[in-house]
């Protein structure tokens, strides 16, 4: 937990930046709050690479207070040097492990600490003054956060710039990096540590190479460094945004409202049994009415209600996620190739950036494009529903005929993305219809329980994200992978399919694989896309959120007892050691392994003793668990 000198701190320099102050004595802070190194090592010390090596064999594990001060010593004296990460490469796109692939670099553990307070001191600064169409790398933001965004706001939308930075981390400009954070910062040494980092370089097959733009991707300073330089941006999108907005609303379409005041004298007409000239009308004058009626009915559901092409009406609206962002205009095709214009000059010029003229392009979304892996497009359709549209002065209910789609965002998944995912699983051939699943012999050495909980983890993490489009969508695919799941069952145990799936079928219509293990009977449900979970609502602090440090995590309780939990010595100094994955460990019998399965934890404080004694594997049978 943070101290209350330390919570001050981070909540001074959030005023300062909302404020429009510059942020002064970050390096200060750095060095003069312990408690903020060891809430940053508790954010960090349970992701997946705290155990994976950079360039040497410095990790996560062996962290103690001794380590922690002395790497302050070393940041305060100005002699600290971070070390050059150790590149890899992983695939660009999961579904292509043979295709292209993208560096990832990985720092050591100490540079992943300082990288990480120096994180928590930069987003106090400018998570406050981010844009609200910012919505990658940012706390309680997320695609499904930037697609809700242009479901819920883009209506009308007559254009969509679609712009794509070539190599973004790649190539930030160091030196324009350091001029915008000057805008914000004046600490001259936190900035210089900030450069060695940024200058570090990396080794590729043990050969080093230096770096002279971007951000190393896998630093964990790297996201809010490339939101810090696309800020610029945002505020460029911000101004022309502004300029370019015009009118309250569109103008009524005369063609439109004459047909509407047409069809109500009709209907008028025929209730009160005369015309306008006020002469009682005959069955046939009526029935004409009637028919007239009905066809300015027709003529009313296609026509839009406003002058949809108004020069009167301009709207600009923006999304970005990252490096990925679009542009959408409601106005005319010149002034989204004038808007498309200035931005790339803007990228090109300002921000020293190239951009792609092969995937950029102005594109109309009725015919649909792809964001962030969704199918975006603009509908209409005449559908007419009975709908609420105001109240009376006596409280009673106004109710209208409205269509139920004009021009509205949907968001759907691209067909292509299917097929892709149900080739790379082998759940089957997608284009061949529903009987085309096919089993996956490879799984069937594994249990039943592990065979469904496989194939539930892949189909729900699929479903779950595409959450936001219709499930549909989905249906198909479902009922491939269901069958292939049955298939593969089947094959197992030399039966039939069909057989498979009447023996996990329930009377309520779910699938259920019930197991009896050690006397208690584990249920796993086949997954259906009923159960897909809305991705939950987030919303930007406005105000700093310091509170999110005021929690005491389990592992700084744990250091700050000062006790060995394995020989129970208070005699210091003290480490914790750390482990990637409790499953490594399961099949050990070892006392210490014992105690950290049996606690359902992956780190273990020790004193330094029984720390050399566990690496070596003479640590002593001391206790004993039961």
């Amino acid at each position: 937990m943070l101290s209350q000198r330390t919570l001050n701190a981070l909540n001074g320099i959030s005023k300062a930046s909302i404020q429009g102050h510059k942020v002064k004595k970050l390096h200060k802070i750095m060095c003069s709050n312990k408690d903020l190194w060891a809430q940053a090592y508790a954010n960090i010390y349970s992701n997946r690479g705290a155990m994976t090596k950079g360039i040497d064999n410095n990790t996560m594990d062996e962290m103690s207070v001794d380590r922690i001060i002395s790497l302050i010593e070393t940041i305060n004296s100005n002699t600290y040097s971070p070390k050059p990460c150790r590149r890899i490469y992983i695939p660009k796109d999961a579904q292509k492990p043979n295709g292209k692939r993208r560096p990832l670099g990985i720092p050591t553990g100490d540079d992943k600490l300082v990288q990480e307070v120096m994180r928590m001191l930069l987003e106090e600064i400018y998570e406050p003054i981010f844009s609200d169409w910012s919505y990658g790398f940012r706390p309680k933001r997320s695609c499904h956060s930037a697609l809700k965004e242009i479901r819920n706001s883009w209506k009308g939308t007559k254009w969509v710039c679609n712009v794509d930075i070539q190599g973004y981390f790649d190539n930030i400009d160091h030196d324009l990096l350091q001029k915008f954070l000057s805008k914000r910062i004046t600490d001259s040494k936190f900035l210089a540590l900030l450069k060695k980092f940024l200058k570090a370089g990396y080794l590729d097959n043990w050969r080093y190479f230096g770096t002279h733009s971007g951000t190393p991707q896998g630093g964990i300073i790297s996201p809010v460094l490339a939101n810090v330089f696309l800020h610029e941006l945002d505020e460029f999108m911000k101004d022309r945004i502004s300029k370019f907005g015009k009118g309250g609303r569109r103008k009524p379409n005369p063609i439109y409202k004459r047909a509407l005041q047409n069809r109500a004298n009709r209907i008028k007409w025929i209730r009160q049994g005369f015309g306008a000239s006020g002469m009682t009308a005959d069955e046939q004058k009526i029935q004409r009415w009637r028919h007239e009626a009905d066809e300015l009915e027709k003529q009313l559901r296609s026509l839009p209600s406003v002058i949809t092409d108004d020069t009167e009406f301009k709207r600009m609206r923006y999304v970005r996620y990252a490096d990925d962002f679009l542009i959408g205009v409601i106005g005319s095709k010149n002034e989204a190739e004038t808007i498309m214009k200035e931005v790339v000059d803007f990228v090109e010029t300002e921000l020293h950036l190239e951009i792609s003229k092969e995937k950029s392009s102005i594109i109309d979304p009725k015919k649909g494009f792809t964001f962030l892996g969704y199918e975006v497009k603009a509908r209409r359709e005449s559908k007419q529903v009975k709908c609420i549209v105001g109240l009376k002065t006596d409280g009673s209910k106004i109710h209208a005929v409205k269509r139920t789609i004009t021009e509205h965002i949907h968001l759907g998944v691209p067909r292509e993305r299917i097929q892709k995912f149900c080739s790379l699983h082998g759940y089957g051939y997608y284009d061949g219809g529903y009987g085309n699943s096919t089993s996956r012999p490879a799984m069937m050495h594994m249990s039943d329980y592990e065979i469904i909980g496989q194939y539930n983890a892949e189909m729900r993490g699929y479903a779950n994200y595409y959450n936001l489009a219709p499930a549909l969508y989905l249906n198909k695919l479902h009922w491939i992978w269901e069958n292939s799941l049955y298939k593969t069952l089947a094959g197992k145990h030399q039966t039939s399919r069909t057989k498979i799936a009447k023996r996990l079928r329930h009377a309520d219509g779910r699938s259920v694989y019930r197991e009896n293990r050690n006397g208690r009977i584990y249920e796993l449900e086949v997954f259906r896309l009923k159960n897909r979970s809305a991705p939950k609502h987030s919303s930007l602090d406005i105000l700093p959120n310091t509170h999110i440090y005021s929690g005491r995590t389990e592992l700084l309780e744990r250091m700050a007892a000062r006790q060995c939990e394995y020989c129970g010595t208070r005699t210091g100094p003290f480490e914790v050691h750390h482990v990637r994955k409790l499953k490594d460990i399961k099949a050990g019998t070892d006392n210490w392994k014992k105690l950290m399965i049996a606690r359902n934890r992956k780190t273990l404080v020790l004193c330094q003793v029984c720390h050399v004694n566990l690496h070596r594997g003479t640590l002593p049978d001391r206790r004993t668990f039961v």
